[in-house]
């Protein structure tokens, strides 16, 4: 009987391992992690046997998706690297929107820099300055740093494109801090309607309860669509009396919304936001704003005033002060001659500075590419697959193998269990660019197009599967999938914690 409980112990734990292994291999295919494998037996093999030999300093600037996915390929014992940035987490950006609804909390979608990359070193510091001739970064507090390659990767700001006010009342939707901060307001405004409305001012009780979300794209989309959702599935039940006075209105310049979508896309989600009873208005323009009303601008050039309890502000992105200082450093002259961030080679170097030295990637980076996070998490691996053993001398070489970026498609929730998202099958699964793949396969399943489109609730289990699948550990996939499971158990909470009585 004894052997029998030990052959099954050891069955169950072989099996246990064997499952943990797959999961494992599965994530690293799913996030191109592969190479890893194969990468670790050579490298270890090499610095062994050649102990001792001094490394090259790497410094990184930003925590975000190109940071991270360019440390985490990074060899600790060829490099000797370390990170700056005044954020002590990566967070995962797209789950940002769900955590001011409460679909999430902050805590899930954060991953600390010490436990992600436990290797390198980290500070928690703003860089203010750079000396490209001595190659040296100087940060708060006096401390400064050497390198032999720095690596900027600062991410972006919110653009208010000098719009009066927008700086002073909106609010952003870019850090985890304006998650917390949205959610703290949205559920303090409905406290305040719900007081309001009780002491009779019925007019005071609207203007509170008016959302007003500018930018229609998936990060605008997406909160409408969750808002949408938080006040029909948990806000009517517990607020009845204010419930007919919420309203989510959605502005957008352009005339379509998600853009970067086929403009099928683009009208379904209209018409499904309307449904939800989200108010769009296309072609405004946002003139002006004040703490309680917004100036709209139409096509035809009337000028209408709304009054909004809350005004979301997430219409694009702009440069934050440090690369615009970098920019002007390295100089027009030297090929720094765009507005919108650090102009770089096809192989991701900043122009201006010695080949080799300095790279710019993720959205403080001018390369073409869109500044999204995939583009960023791409160019990180790039990056750092470049610095790998054996590939070294690609860092300076003119003529090295210029950064290729593989859409895979693009993706948003638009409330009510449902999501929208254009994907490219043959980038996803990698089957190759053939007369078969294309004519054969793909095309005589989806017609001429190379993009699937896929809507309703399968774009939303698409989404759901993308996201969870490429959250960066264990712990956030565990705390994320808990969050998920709660929410759809008991709703969505109606409080926060940040709304506690001191000042």
């Amino acid at each position: 009987m004894f052997r029998r409980a030990v052959k099954k112990v050891r069955n169950l734990t072989l099996l246990g391992a064997g499952a943990l292994g797959a999961a494992k291999l599965t994530h690293m295919g799913i996030n191109d992690d592969l190479d890893d494998i194969p990468y670790w037996f050579r490298s270890r093999s090499y610095f062994f046997s050649q102990s001792g030999l001094p490394k090259k300093k790497v410094v990184v600037l930003g925590s975000g998706w190109g940071a991270m996915s360019f440390v985490r390929k990074l060899d600790p014992l060829e490099y000797d690297v370390t990170v700056i940035s005044p954020r002590p987490f990566f967070f995962y950006t797209p789950l940002l929107v769900g955590s001011t609804t409460g679909v999430v909390s902050p805590g899930a979608i954060i991953e600390p820099i010490r436990d992600s990359v436990p290797d390198v070193n980290f500070f928690r510091v703003n860089c203010k300055d750079v000396d490209l001739e001595r190659r040296q970064v100087f940060c708060d507090d006096g401390l400064a740093l050497d390198y032999d390659h720095l690596v900027v990767a600062v991410g972006a700001q919110p653009n208010t494109f000098g719009i009066p006010g927008v700086q002073q009342h909106a609010r952003f939707m870019k850090e985890i801090e304006h998650g917390r901060a949205v959610r703290k307001e949205m559920l303090d405004l409905i406290e305040r309607a719900d007081v309001a409305l009780a002491a009779g001012n019925v007019q005071k009780a609207k203007k509170l309860l008016s959302f007003v979300v500018v930018g229609g794209g998936p990060t605008g989309v997406e909160f409408c669509g969750e808002v949408a959702d938080f006040i029909r599935q948990d806000l009517v039940r517990r607020y009845p009396k204010i419930a007919p006075y919420f309203s989510v209105t959605l502005v957008e310049a352009l005339p379509g919304l998600l853009t970067m979508f086929h403009k099928s896309v683009g009208d379904y989600v209209q018409d499904h936001l309307a449904s939800q009873g989200v108010d769009i208005k296309l072609n405004a323009m946002v003139k002006q704003v004040d703490g309680e009303t917004v100036q709209l601008k139409t096509k035809d050039g009337t000028v209408k005033t709304m009054d909004y309890g809350i005004l979301i502000w997430v219409a694009g992105v702009g440069m934050r002060p440090f690369t615009s200082a970098l920019c002007e450093k390295i100089g027009r002259s030297n090929g720094q001659t765009d507005r919108r961030g650090l102009v770089v080679d096809e192989c991701l170097r900043v122009k201006g500075t010695k080949l080799g030295e300095v790279f710019a990637i993720g959205d403080c980076a001018v390369s073409g590419k869109p500044p999204t996070a995939q583009v960023a998490y791409q160019q990180g691996k790039y990056l750092g697959r470049m610095f790998r053993l054996g590939s070294e001398d690609r860092i300076a070489d003119p003529a090295a193998e210029a950064f290729a970026y593989t859409h895979q498609g693009t993706m948003a929730y638009i409330g009510q269990g449902e999501a929208a998202a254009e994907l490219d099958p043959n980038a996803i699964i990698k089957l190759g660019r053939s007369s078969i793949t294309d004519h054969l396969w793909w095309r005589s399943l989806y017609g001429e197009e190379d993009h699937l489109r896929v809507m309703g609730f399968a774009g939303f289990t698409i989404w759901r599967s993308v996201y969870f699948s490429r959250l960066f550990s264990t712990r956030n996939r565990w705390s994320v999938a808990s969050d998920w499971m709660r929410t759809a158990m008991f709703g969505r909470p109606a409080a926060s914690s940040a709304q506690g009585t001191a000042a």
